[in-house]
């Protein structure tokens, strides 16, 4: 069934309480005569707030420090409308998001609502080319179900959705129609009463600033129908179109009404806000913002602050350089101070059996020494006692062995004692070894041996093997040789310890081995200490041992 004609009642339609008017926008009314009083302000200004910070930044270009987490700009705009980016994170103007709305409401035959369905729209609809004249109206249907008690209906457009919502809202070419019915044919509302025999039920503006609503006609082929038009650019107030509640017929219960209209809009929010950005990368960002007019379309005005995110210190090649360093450093601390304590550990082991056997050294020669000594002296008194003279030769070898026995401890509590580990003390010492053996021989020695200077330390397994070696010398040139003369020349060369050992005997016969008579041992002993052993025959008779070994 169609909806039917009906005549509306005037007075109702103009009757509407003022004090309750008053009563319910009287804040609003008190915010526009503020918002008036104020003004706007000269130039847009943007504020920065960083978190734990007390005051906002201002200046053209802030650096922000590098453990900010969120980026607060606080916009206050010259103009009602402004959109903004942040250039390297929005690659699109943003703008806040505000509805306006159309509603369908019913109600009773007293009056009382019952059901509203409100269809709100936002944003900027496709088409919109900055004007309602150029833009693009886009269609809409919606399907309503009457519900029970409702015998009127009435349709309102508002700018209510908050009062701060700004922009422009246009409805055009309303029409409704009750599904199912056959006869008559769709009757079509909200015409244009220019147009002889329309139905045009009577618009009423409202709201808190009626003036913001208002009707044209465009030259589209649609001059039957007038087009609702609220421009707001009042963000304390709002403006409504509406039919008078009794001016479209009577609906009937359970219908199922069509709605359909077109619409075109623009609608942003207006007035101070704030645009958080959460977490920026390390960069050089821009945040601008544009000034727009009421219809959308951009002004020649833009304000822009430039925002420094400074990369966090770790991120800093040089912060990784560093810890590199340190990290080496302290490896290489920590490694040397194990290396030192390991070391100093080997070296007190070293010092420990050194000392011990120096010590076992000492014992023994004490010990050994005192007997033998002992022995010495019994076998001189029995030798220059005795008549016999096979027993006195027998005491006097007896005399002679223990003698050198007492030397051979010498010789070893020397070795084993490590403040002998010198070049100044080898030289002394060798210089007394070859006396020694000479005067025991009874063989004329010459030695010509160096001055030391100064403090030449030198190893323990240098001054063992090397004393040794030069020992082993003499003793095959006294036992071989059947030399009168030995003649030692001890001399530094740079960094090696040369001596050489030359006697006038018989030397080295015909036919016999060079390395016979122990020097074999000799050469091995200066080989484990990087020297070297030459043995040389002299031009007119004798033999020259040449031992030389670096000393470190």
């Amino acid at each position: 069934m169609i909806l039917e004609d009906f005549q509306p009642v005037r007075a109702q339609l103009l009757y509407m309480p003022i004090m309750t008017f008053f009563r319910k926008y009287s804040p609003l009314l008190l915010l526009l005569c503020i918002h008036s009083a104020q003004g706007k302000p000269e130039r847009t200004s943007i504020e920065v707030y960083v978190e734990r910070a007390k005051d906002p930044l201002t200046a053209p270009n802030i650096t922000v420090p590098p453990e900010t987490t969120e980026l607060r700009f606080y916009i206050t705009p010259k103009s009602l409308r402004v959109r903004f980016k942040l250039e390297g994170i929005d690659r699109e103007w943003r703008q806040r998001a505000e509805e306006m709305k159309f509603e369908v409401r019913f109600i009773k035959k007293n009056g009382d609502p019952i059901l509203q369905s409100t269809f709100p729209v936002h944003g900027q609809s496709h088409g919109w080319n900055g004007s309602v004249e150029q833009a693009q109206f886009t269609a809409r249907r919606e399907l309503i179900s009457v519900p029970e008690g409702a015998e009127y209906l009435y349709l309102a457009m508002s700018s209510a959705g908050p009062a701060s919502a700004v922009g422009m809202f246009a409805i055009s070419q309303i029409t409704i129609t009750a599904l199912g019915s056959q006869n008559p044919p769709p009757q079509k509302f909200l015409v244009d009463s220019r147009v002889p025999g329309s139905v045009a039920p009577f618009w009423i503006k409202g709201g808190t600033h009626p003036s913001m609503a208002s009707s044209i006609h465009l030259e589209d082929g649609s001059a039957d129908s007038p087009v609702f038009v609220i421009v707001d650019d009042d963000i304390t107030a709002h403006a409504d179109w509406a039919t008078g509640i009794f001016a479209l017929p009577k609906v009937v219960p359970g219908q199922t009404l069509e709605v359909k209209w077109k619409e075109a809009y623009s609608i942003s929010n207006g007035g101070n806000f704030s645009a958080n950005y959460e977490r920026l990368p390390a960069g050089t960002y821009h945040f601008i913002v544009e000034d727009l007019a009421i219809s959308g379309e951009p002004l020649a005005a833009q304000t822009s602050v430039t925002v420094v995110v400074p990369r966090p210190y770790w991120k800093h090649l040089g912060f990784w350089v560093g810890c590199a360093l340190t990290i080496t450093i302290l490896s290489t601390l920590a490694a040397r101070h194990f290396i030192r304590r390991r070391i100093n550990r080997h070296l007190q082991q070293a010092q420990l059996i050194t000392d011990e056997r120096l010590r076992i050294a000492r014992d023994l020669h004490d010990d050994l020494g005192t007997r033998l000594s002992h022995i010495s002296l019994l076998g001189a008194h029995a030798e220059s006692t005795i008549a016999d003279l096979e027993a006195r030769a027998t005491f006097h070898q007896i005399t002679d062995m223990t003698s050198e026995l007492i030397s051979a401890l010498s010789e070893t509590v020397w070795m084993l004692n490590s403040k002998n580990n010198d070049l100044e003390a080898l030289v002394n010492f060798l210089c007394r070894l070859v006396s020694e053996l000479c005067r025991l021989s009874d063989i004329r020695c010459r030695i010509d041996a160096m001055s030391v200077d100064q403090s030449m330390p030198i190893s323990h397994e240098f001054r063992h093997n090397f004393s040794l070696s030069v020992k082993e010398s003499v003793n095959n040139a006294l036992r071989h040789s059947c030399a009168t003369e030995i003649k030692i020349k001890i001399w530094l060369e740079g960094n090696v310890l040369k001596i050489t050992i030359a006697d006038n005997g018989i030397g080295i016969t015909s036919g016999a081995n060079k390395r016979g008579s122990g020097l074999e041992s000799i050469t091995q002993r200066m080989t484990h200490i990087r020297g070297k052993c030459l043995i040389e025959a002299l031009a007119d008779r004798g033999l020259r041992v040449s031992l030389e070994a670096p000393i470190s």
